[in-house]
This record gives structure tokens, C-alpha cells and sequence, in this order.
């Protein structure tokens, strides 16, 4: 197709012309949960390398629009040493935007949600990889070559405790990230200003650090 006709396709043609032209994107990712267990995941790296290409030809640009938290809190489990393990939880709902860069009045959005788990600060950042990468496979309607619905769940066994405080701390993790990938600026240039990782910032400090990402 001519660049001259795809330049006349509203927003509507343009994206189903990427999702007739994108195949299928294989889980190759191995997920290990423990106790000789694993499920087949997606990795970002692969959706992208299917997606960016393909919306390149056709003029599209999409983007993390806004990122909310719709539930967090401590995510507590018996070991089989008869301990309790503790977890972060986190889900993000993401409201993904797809634009016609030769009309960018044209935009259509779509919400996708993410969840998060891990003992550090990894939570918000997997919760973000997951929302992301999810608004892409559904709103292209890529394939996995899998049925997710066929598999139970590898997070189980959990039971949840509120914490507004963790709560309100992950919040501003995940605007750091926002911020961060609005102003284009690397984790590397954070920890570089602050000396620290964001776990281990208290809330007034990840509120500094917002601040100074909004000035830069």
C-alpha cells in the first residue's frame, strides 16, 4: 500500500489494517513460581517488536495515557517451612490511547488492567508491564497461541491486608514512572539524584522526587 493512501485511512481503517497484518505472538516466557511450577507468559519485548513496526507504517502512535491504582496491599502466605511470605500486590488500570498521527483529532482508548506481586519494589513496574502490554494484544486482537481461561492461576493460596500507607507509597511510585517516562528520564538519572531505590524511600522522599521530576 502507497504511503499516500494510508495517510487517508481514518483511525478506524488504520487499525484494522495492523490487525489484519500482526500474527501471532508465541508465550515465551517461563514463569517460575516455586516448588517445580511454571506457567508460559508473553514477554513486552515480543509484543513490541510485532506492534512498533507495524504502526510505524500505518502512522500510529499509542501510549500510556493515565495509570491508576485500583487495589493494593500486603498479599500474606504459608510457607511449606511453616513461615509467612509477604508480597506486594498492586493492580493498575491503564488507559492505553491510539492516535492517527496524520489526524490527531482521530484517537480511540481503551482501559486494561494489570496485576503486581513481589516482596520489593517491583510490584508497580510489573503491574505497569502487564496493563501495557495487554492494551496492545486485545486492541489489535493478537493472538497468543494459548488460552489463558484453561490454566488456573498461579497466585493462589493468598489471603489480602489493607495498608493505606503502602497504598498511598505505591501511588507515588507509580507516578515516578509516569513522570519518568513522560520526561523521558532513565532509572539510572533517579537513583544518580536521590542515592536510594524507591523501595527503600519513605513517602516524603518519593514526593521529593516527584517534584523534582515535574521540574526537570
Amino acid at each position: 500500500m502507497k504511503i499516500e493512501d494510508i495517510k487517508k485511512m481514518n483511525i478506524y481503517e488504520k487499525m484494522s489494517a495492523i490487525t489484519n497484518e500482526l500474527g501471532v505472538v508465541a508465550k515465551n516466557l517461563n514463569v517460575d513460581i516455586g516448588k517445580g511450577k511454571s506457567y508460559k507468559a508473553v514477554q513486552e519485548k515480543d509484543v513490541l517488536d510485532k506492534v512498533k513496526p507495524v504502526e510505524e507504517k500505518y502512522r500510529v502512535y499509542s501510549y500510556p495515557k493515565e495509570r491508576h491504582i485500583v487495589d493494593s496491599g500486603i498479599l500474606e502466605k504459608e510457607t511449606s517451612y511453616g513461615t509467612i511470605s509477604k508480597n506486594m500486590y498492586l493492580r493498575i488500570e491503564t488507559i492505553y490511547e491510539f492516535v492517527n498521527l496524520d489526524k490527531p483529532e482521530e484517537k480511540i482508548t481503551m482501559p486494561s488492567y494489570g496485576d503486581g506481586i513481589d516482596t520489593g519494589d517491583k510490584a508497580p513496574g510489573k503491574a505497569i508491564t502487564y496493563s501495557d502490554k495487554y492494551s496492545l494484544l486485545k486492541a489489535y486482537k493478537i493472538a497468543t497461541g494459548d488460552d489463558p481461561d484453561k490454566d488456573a492461576s498461579p497466585e493462589n493460596g493468598y489471603t489480602k491486608q489493607e495498608d493505606k500507607e503502602l497504598k498511598e507509597r505505591l501511588q507515588l511510585m507509580v507516578d515516578i514512572k509516569n513522570l519518568m517516562s513522560k520526561k523521558e528520564i532513565t532509572p539510572d538519572a533517579v537513583y544518580e539524584h536521590t542515592n536510594k531505590n524507591s523501595a527503600d524511600m519513605n513517602i516524603q522522599e518519593l514526593k521529593e522526587v516527584i517534584k523534582w521530576l515535574e521540574e526537570k
